[in-house]
């Protein structure tokens, strides 16, 4: 039984690579202006660009041993999300546990910058 499980398992990595490498040659493909539109509006431009020709993209100059590690660094940091915290990273610039905020203040004559959590309620939230 566990031989099916780890097949499965292997199985679903390999689409999830897929889909990470797919959707990374297609982004690469964004103009400026497209990217800030997805991360603003959170869908995809219309009409969707062309993923650059095979060949073209960064990825395709990598091994497989760098895309993989890539691909890793990439789950370990977003592969955990739902869409409801990338979209309110869109909107704030920051992810949901981490809700902090700037204080400025002056002492001895300097500005001084000190980070702190913002409460859950407040209405200061800057984009």
């Amino acid at each position: 039984m566990s031989s099916i499980q780890d097949r499965l398992e292997r199985l679903e990595n390999r689409r999830r690579f897929i889909d990470w490498f797919m959707d990374q040659r297609l982004l690469e493909g964004f103009t400026q202006e497209q990217l800030q539109a997805l991360a603003r509006e959170g869908r995809w431009p219309e009409p969707l660009p062309e993923p650059l020709p095979k060949g073209k993209s960064r990825l395709h100059r990598l091994d497989r041993k760098s895309l993989v590690k890539l691909w890793e660094e990439s789950e370990r940091l977003f592969g955990h999300r739902r869409q409801e915290e990338d979209a309110f990273f869109g909107e704030h610039g920051y992810w949901p546990e981490q809700r902090m905020r700037p204080r400025y203040y002056r002492q001895d004559g300097c500005l001084c910058v000190e980070w702190q959590l913002q409460p859950k309620g407040d209405q200061h939230e800057s984009k």
